[in-house]
């Protein structure tokens, strides 16, 4: 079993068990109904021609899946910050078009904020799914952020033979981060 709660009762500890298991297949696959369902709202709402929508609503949506899941294929073990900016700045522009493409369709009012809102909650949950599966498969990978504190340690490995051509090897440290707690009156101590 792979908890590692106290339950009481043995069948809510299959439950999580099952639960924890295929959570990260089933975010994905959600991930890509989300992408489906946005391509599909594109293609119903955009005044073009299918054989053009189709195409092109297909390709921007691979286009965002490629960008956000990238960092999973990078071999060095760093994050970029590129796949969250991509993935909120196409969550805009979906929603940014949604609301156009239902206006010039003359729909108003009451019909506007029913599609608004329906099309807008699938194209946000898709966003938060995709936000939380990138920290946490970059958290399971073992990821860094590409950015990194002066002095803190590169991650490059020098060969023996580069210490003895340059003379000196720069020691890996770790910077210490004070500790905040809080108390209930107010006051923070360090």
């Amino acid at each position: 079993m792979q908890n590692q709660k106290q339950f009481v009762n043995p069948a809510f500890a299959a439950i999580y068990d099952g639960i924890t298991a295929n959570m990260p297949s089933i975010t994905f696959w959600g991930i890509i109904v989300t992408y489906l369902v946005t391509a599909a709202l594109n293609v119903h709402f955009i005044p073009l021609p299918l054989y053009i929508s189709i195409p092109a609503a297909l390709a921007i949506q691979f286009g965002r899946f490629a960008v956000v899941f990238m960092d999973f294929l990078n071999p060095t073990g760093t994050r970029s910050p590129w796949p969250g900016i991509v993935a909120t700045l196409a969550t805009v522009t979906a929603l940014a078009e949604l609301a156009f493409s239902l206006a010039g369709m003359d729909q108003k009012g009451n019909e506007f904020w029913a599609l608004f809102l329906f099309g807008g909650m699938v194209i946000a949950f898709g966003y938060i799914l995709e936000i939380n599966f990138i920290r946490k498969g970059a958290e399971a990978f073992g990821m860094t952020t590409k950015t990194r504190a002066p002095g803190a340690a590169t991650g490059n490995q020098v060969s023996s033979t580069q210490t003895h051509q340059t003379g000196h090897q720069v020691p890996n440290q770790a910077l210490e981060v004070p500790t905040i707690t809080f108390s209930t009156n107010g006051h923070s101590k360090h």
